[in-house]
């Protein structure tokens, strides 16, 4: 079976971190390496500015340790910029991650990620938590 990479928006790396979310079991899995989390450095970025507004500094920077020393974390450089969401520029970096790390999802949550729907970029699947979530419980 082909490893499963996503690129987790922000908004959907908050709700699988909590033990108490029905999501949790994606961030488990991502520590088992079950799933291979895609980040670049803007995401990285990104998560520890969020993170730290909604947690502590100590959780936020344990969350980000964690990413950051996963042997299943795919790490990539955005060479090429698609710039497929207009509407909030600043979200073009996980579709460039997406499409750079060759990822099967990218699970967000943002209505603004239904531009790229529209666009011709290959191989991105977007995809809401909840969707992801009911793929990941069918057998």
């Amino acid at each position: 079976m082909k490893e499963e990479r996503i690129v987790l928006d922000t908004n959907c790396l908050l709700q699988i971190l909590p033990r108490k979310s029905g999501y949790n079991h994606i961030w488990a899995d991502i520590l088992a390496g079950n799933i291979r989390l895609c980040v670049c450095n803007d995401m990285i970025m990104e998560y520890t500015e969020i993170l730290t507004n909604h947690v502590s500094w100590e959780v936020a920077d344990n969350v980000i340790t964690v990413i950051l020393h996963l042997p299943g974390t795919i790490f990539v450089h955005n060479y090429y910029k698609w710039n497929a969401i207009t509407s909030d520029p600043d979200d073009n970096k996980f579709v460039d991650c997406a499409f750079a790390a060759q990822a099967k999802f990218l699970v967000s949550n943002d209505s603004h990620f239904n531009e790229v729907k529209r666009t011709r970029i290959p191989d991105i699947e977007i995809i809401r938590l909840d969707e992801y979530d009911n793929l990941k419980k069918s057998p």
